[in-house]
């Protein structure tokens, strides 16, 4: 046996990840996949089991002898949050990403952080305390709009200004006690579509939400690229051949002006006042305003106007995304957000315009899709940024003296909500 394979704390969390990550496997599994020595690996795993972060039991196939590995996912729970322009989405996920509860949460603006955090955190607390949880080992949380990920901290927000620097990792360390992180929501949307979504197991997709705004997720052997500082993935101002629109960024062409969803309301207000869809005309006359649902409802409906729409953004989408793929060759483009309801029709322009504007060698085998998580998405990913954080090889010591473990069979108690 190695005494420094022994000392470092890489390997426990080495082997306690191979074991989150295959669900169940044994030790020879386990052997076979980190390459460290058999002796090395029952050490750990004695450490492991004795801590109670996993546990060995005969496997359910009686053709199968050896003893199968598992973790103790019940010992503990992490957040994952995700906040829309209109919605929160909270769930309580086990440390193997079983769900224990969950709430939707509908709020009437989210320009102002302190009210709006106040109010998340208030929904998150009475979540908790209803599932008799006292304690949460981590929180992850996306936000629908730049963020500083190293810092926690929002960014220049465009359309909600008074965010800007606003402490947030901070805020949620002070209230919980345990560790959190902060990105936008379109990377935690990646992150939880290639946990258990349309992409598992494939390690370069690009992920594009489709909303109110327009951005992109890029996983890249695996793991989420945010770029240098953190802003890789704003597909949403990048122009649109021959598009002069005005952007809020003050740009002319972006595709967010183009075909995001408050674009496509405003165009679809002009076609209702032009006579253009009587559909449209009549939602409008009805609501005093349309929105994106409008567009898809008269699509339903057969509306010609409404599917030229849906067809034009599309294609505008597609457009871009064909730079993204001759640069990126994502083995998938998922799509996903509010937009992503308009269905085979949306999907099916955008792979049109990817396919006619990209390389063959780049699209033979290209999968375009919707999400399959749809709003779980957001949550899902956020969840699983703070799973693979508090049991990196970086955090997992800190993670271990945190946490105060009395039997194999105790629950952690770290944080007092």
């Amino acid at each position: 046996m190695n005494p420094k394979e022994i000392a470092t704390p890489y390997t426990t969390a080495q082997i306690f990840n191979i074991i989150r990550q295959n669900g169940e496997i044994n030790r020879m599994g386990i052997t076979e996949i980190s390459g460290v020595s058999k002796s090395t690996i029952s050490h750990q795993i004695n450490k492991l089991l004795k801590l109670g972060f996993i546990e060995e039991k005969a496997p359910l196939d009686s053709s199968q002898r050896k003893l199968k590995l598992k973790i103790r996912g019940e010992i503990g729970h992490v957040a994952g949050i995700f906040l829309g322009t209109t919605k929160l989405t909270i769930i309580i996920f086990t440390l193997d990403m079983r769900i224990v509860a969950e709430k939707n949460y509908f709020l009437d603006s989210i320009s102002e952080p302190e009210s709006c955090n106040r109010e998340i955190i208030k929904q998150l607390k009475t979540l908790c305390q209803a599932q008799h949880i006292d304690s949460l080992w981590g929180i992850g949380i996306g936000f629908p709009f730049p963020v500083n990920f190293r810092e926690g901290k929002p960014d220049s927000p465009p359309n909600v200004p008074l965010w800007h620097g606003y402490p947030l990792k901070q805020l949620y360390e002070q209230e919980f006690g345990c560790p959190v992180l902060v990105d936008n929501d379109v990377n935690v949307m990646a992150l939880g579509e290639g946990y258990m979504g349309c992409t598992q197991n494939e390690p370069n997709f690009l992920f594009i939400k489709v909303g109110t705004g327009i951005g992109a997720g890029l996983i890249v052997d695996g793991i989420i690229y945010r770029g240098a500082n953190g802003c890789a993935g704003d597909i949403g101002h990048i122009a649109v051949d021959g598009s002069s629109v005005q952007c809020h960024c003050g740009n002319r062409g972006c595709l967010e002006a183009v075909a995001g969803g408050k674009a496509l309301a405003a165009k679809a207000e002009q076609k209702a006042a032009s006579g253009e869809s009587p559909f449209l005309a009549a939602r409008l006359k009805a609501n005093g305003h349309l929105k994106a649902v409008d567009i898809n409802d008269g699509a339903i409906e057969g509306d010609l106007t409404c599917i030229q729409l849906i067809k034009d953004a599309g294609h505008a989408i597609g457009e871009v995304s064909a730079k993204l793929v001759n640069f990126f060759n994502p083995s998938s483009i998922v799509v996903g957000g509010g937009l992503s309801g308009f269905g085979n029709l949306f999907i099916g322009a955008i792979r049109e315009s990817v396919i006619r504007r990209s390389l063959h060698l780049a699209t033979y085998e290209l999968n375009v899709c919707i999400s399959e998580l749809k709003q779980k998405s957001g949550p899902t990913g956020a969840g699983t940024l703070i799973l693979d954080h508090i049991f990196s090889s970086e955090e997992f010591s800190t993670t271990l003296e945190r946490l105060p473990f009395t039997t194999p069979h105790s629950s952690a108690n770290s944080v007092q909500i």
